[in-house]
């Protein structure tokens, strides 16, 4: 069971992953907000004013939002893929 709890996880890693770049790819704001982040990461770490107890605390930061919002979306994509499931069963197509 826990095989298939694996292959499950890894199918959902791998989709999210696609419809990550498709995004990025079809939406210009979207692209342009990664780009911007690159680059404010960038100066962040290259900027000599600001210290590297504030930059770790920065960057923890970002790694935790990254996190929760890398669970939302799995979270999200579960629970539409149940939604698209009871559906087909209550039209009937789903046994």
């Amino acid at each position: 069971m826990e095989e298939y709890k694996e292959i499950l996880e890894d199918a959902l890693v791998e989709r999210l992953e696609l419809a990550y770049f498709k995004l990025i790819e079809t939406n210009k704001e979207v692209k342009e907000a990664v780009e911007s982040v690159k680059i404010l990461s960038k100066e962040l770490y290259e900027n000599k004013d600001i210290s590297m107890e504030v930059k770790r605390k920065i960057e923890d930061y970002r790694d935790i939002s990254n996190f929760i919002e890398r669970e939302l979306q799995e979270f999200i994509y579960i629970e539409g893929i149940k939604d698209s499931i009871k559906l087909l069963k209550a039209l009937g197509i789903l046994v």
